[in-house]
């Protein structure tokens, strides 16, 4: 008989060993090391499937907070999803799954963000959302953006010194969009490496500094050697978008770089026209990523303050949302109609920047300036 339960502090390094077995290979560091939000004693979200006592399935769960403007989301992330070779096929992940959503839900999320697009998760209601777009800078390519790198001109970069955290934290906290964190956090996701470490690149932090203020920094996924397939990478970003775009061009002449993907956000429209200019070429990011409404009753109660913000006036609030019990939401305009959504139809109606067509982009029309919402990009720092 199989028990789906939380994984207890004893029974950490049984799942660690798990999803070492499932993802790592000997160049990487164990997932301990690269996620420790999943594997945390402390915390103790994450679930296990366990047969005759003995941990056969895994699925890291880790809790943030999203600030989106003024508003702040309660979610959880999904990740570091593995089942025992000798165990698979036997629907385990199916049912943790269900144990996992319901977790999520009694705890006050809002949404549930997953690390994976296979059919495990999208039948359960998880769809993919947002865009982003991927900008290469190679050195031929920053040959011929000279006025742009000039716009730097008396602007200093250099690496990350120790005595630099509070003011990294203060940037990365002015940022609109983004994963509420301690100056704490950011220091141990800087080391922990989660994504870098999946794709075989390691951290490094460069700053832009003017008049001896941070102005900008940048966290540059570089390759553990040469020879490796992916590609180096920015993982993270803040503060002025023309002088981060700036030290991503510093960033290929310091490391040696043959070209650099900048994966930019849809919402981030500042740093793409900033980055534009230095790019040999842009195509869209690939993106395995899903999430679930886990209750959209909740999520509009925690988006109202965006939906304030952004400008809902007094005579035509935003509108509201209820769960139904057939997994279906039903909402609610402003002039007093109901819609019943799909699932994939709110979450394209909210977070895309071009929503499907059908109900979702009737809805959209009427609410231009509340929609769509944006949210933190999913592989950076934060990723789980």
């Amino acid at each position: 008989m199989t028990d789906f339960r939380l994984v207890k502090p004893e029974e950490l390094q049984e799942a660690v060993r798990l999803s070492d077995a499932t993802f790592r290979d000997e160049e990487q560091k164990s997932m301990g090391e690269g996620f420790p939000n999943v594997f945390s004693p402390s915390l103790q979200q994450s679930y296990g499937a366990f047969t005759d006592g003995k941990l056969v399935a895994f699925m890291g769960l880790v809790p943030a907070v999203l600030r989106v403007g003024a508003a702040r989301l309660d979610v959880f992330q999904l990740g570091s999803v593995c089942t025992d070779p000798a165990y698979r096929g036997q629907g385990l992940a199916s049912g943790m799954l269900q144990e996992v959503i319901g977790h999520a839900g009694r705890s006050g999320a809002s949404l549930l963000l997953v690390s994976g697009g296979r059919s495990l998760y999208t039948n359960a209601a998880c769809c993919g959302y947002g865009s982003v777009a991927r900008y290469t800078l190679t050195p031929a390519s920053l040959q011929n953006a000279e006025a742009a790198v000039l716009a730097s001109e008396g602007t200093v970069f250099r690496e990350l010194e120790p005595t630099d955290l509070l003011a990294l934290h203060a940037l990365a906290e002015a940022r609109p969009v983004r994963y509420d964190q301690s100056a704490a956090d950011l220091a141990q996701l800087l080391q922990a490496e989660a994504y870098g470490s999946c794709v075989k690149l390691r951290h490094r932090v460069l700053l832009a500094e003017r008049d001896g203020r941070l102005t900008a920094f940048a966290v540059i996924g570089v390759p553990y050697r040469e020879g490796l397939k992916n590609p180096p990478r920015v993982i993270e970003w803040a503060g002025d978008a023309q002088a981060a775009a700036a030290l991503f061009a510093d960033a290929t002449g310091t490391f040696g770089l043959e070209r650099l993907v900048v994966p930019v956000p849809w919402h981030e429209r500042g740093l793409a026209a900033a980055v534009a200019p230095l790019a040999e070429n842009q195509e869209p990011e690939p993106s395995y990523h899903t999430l679930k409404i886990l209750s959209a009753e909740r999520l509009f109660l925690q988006l109202a303050p965006f939906f304030e913000e952004r400008g809902a006036g007094a005579e035509a609030g935003p509108p509201a949302a209820r769960d139904l019990e057939d997994g279906r939401f039903e909402l609610r305009l402003s002039g007093g109609e109901a819609r019943t959504l799909a699932p994939e139809e709110l979450i394209s109606l909210l977070f895309d920047p071009e929503p499907k067509p059908g109900a979702a982009a009737e809805i959209r029309e009427a609410y231009p300036a509340l929609l769509p919402v944006p949210l933190p990009y999913n592989q950076g720092l934060n990723y789980v």
